[in-house]
Parts: C-alpha cells; structure tokens; sequence
C-alpha cells in the first residue's frame, strides 16, 4: 500500500504495532510504532514509539509538518 501511494506521489505517515508493521514502516517517509510491545520498540530504535492516541496525533502531526 505504501509503494502505491507513492506511486501516486504520496508522502505516507504510518503507524505500526509490532513486527509484521516494520517493512511498512520502514517504507513509510515516516513510521511510528503505537502500543508496541518493549521487545519490539528496542529491536527498532529507528522509529518512535508512543502509547496513547493523543501522543500519535500529535507526532503525526509533528511528522506533517516536517
């Protein structure tokens, strides 16, 4: 889906929660892992972490904005 909406000349925001989120993650412009277990998190310190909607809409929206 990410390789699509760049296609379309996109920029993606993505939001995960565990390993099968990576590679859209990592594909993504920006990725974010919520409510992502401890494990997971430190395995990819590449990507924030957050744990509650309000901190989502708010790096998302940090993420928009550059």
């Amino acid at each position: 889906a990410v390789r699509a909406f760049h296609s379309l000349n996109y920029r993606v925001l993505a939001a995960g929660d565990s390993f099968n989120d990576t590679a859209m993650l990592e594909e993504a412009d920006a990725g974010v892992f919520f409510n992502a277990p401890a494990n997971v998190v430190a395995e990819f310190p590449e990507f924030d972490a957050v744990d509650s909607y309000d901190a989502l809409a708010q790096r998302l929206k940090q993420l928009k904005e550059g």
